[in-house]
């Protein structure tokens, strides 16, 4: 079911945290991980270097491309280097790749379908990000024709999976992920499904319950709710929080327009889970 770990590197905190959780994955599922660090091309290029060439006095505007090229090239192998260091001291089966490019159609290019590419919520270059794309992990998840785990600050163990499931298609192939990692991982896991009538749904759920049990090959809790789905996943993350350690959920919708304007379940949750989430095409 996964081919490979890949994980986006870029010298930050956070980065080196999602670092943590490739070569934990790579350890536990026995799959290799790959450290890959992408040269923003945008930084040698354009307005960003003719402003920095007129700040410091360079004349020659080829000399100053070639010196940020030199110290692009030895922060990645600086990145990547360490990645590698750690990844090996832990037993991890692991590999690096450098490119040039944009950041985000990199990722995405060097992923297969079977891979998962793990990214941290906040990047080096965050602040710079236009509010209307969104971060880059966002920006990844919505590109990536893979599985996408977006990680926060603090590394632990995954011991305990929640899955959100609304019994569509990207949800139904979230819950086969989660009794694949469940399996494997041999982790507890949770199933919440938000609906929004008690009375009436009630139906929905028990087929929901049904469907699940078709599908999932370990033990599990069934959470039905009742509202609007981004205010009671969020919830009930926040609040059980200590008792969770990855959050598995369909990858964004179908309407693209009304994401655009409304935002998303899957953006919201994202962006706001205080555990990782991996969001599942």
């Amino acid at each position: 079911m996964i081919g490979r770990i890949l994980v986006g590197l870029d010298g930050s905190k956070i980065s080196k945290v999602a670092g943590e959780y490739g070569i934990y994955l790579s350890k536990k599922l026995k799959k290799p991980v790959v450290g890959v660090h992408i040269i923003d091309i945008r930084l040698l290029e354009g307005p960003f270097l003719s402003d920095i060439a007129g700040g410091l006095g360079f004349t020659v505007y080829g000399d100053l491309t070639a010196k940020i090229k030199e110290i692009l090239d030895v922060k990645a192998d600086a990145i990547l280097d360490e990645f590698a260091v750690r990844c090996r001291e832990e037993g991890g089966d692991c590999s690096i790749a450098s490119a040039y490019g944009v950041v985000v159609d990199e990722l995405v290019n060097m992923a297969d379908p079977e891979d998962i590419l793990i990214v941290g919520k906040k990047g080096e270059h965050a602040g710079f990000a236009p509010l209307l794309l969104g971060s880059t992990a966002e920006a990844v998840a919505r590109k990536a024709h893979c599985p996408v785990m977006v990680t926060p600050p603090e590394f632990r163990e995954i011991k305990n999976i929640l899955l959100a499931f609304d019994g569509r298609e990207k949800s139904v192939h979230a819950a086969i992920y989660v009794n694949y990692l469940a399996k494997t991982l041999q982790t507890n896991v949770k199933v919440i499904s938000v609906f929004k009538d008690k009375v009436e749904d009630q139906p929905l759920a028990e087929s929901f319950k049904e469907r699940l049990e078709s599908i999932l090959e370990v033990p599990f809790e069934f959470i039905d709710k009742y509202g609007l789905p981004e205010d009671i996943l969020d919830e009930y993350i926040t609040t059980n929080k200590d008792d969770i350690d990855l959050v598995v959920m369909g990858a964004f919708g179908e309407s693209v327009v009304k994401e655009l304007i409304l935002g998303s379940t899957t953006n919201y949750i994202m962006s706001r889970s205080p555990v990782p989430v991996l969001l599942v095409k």
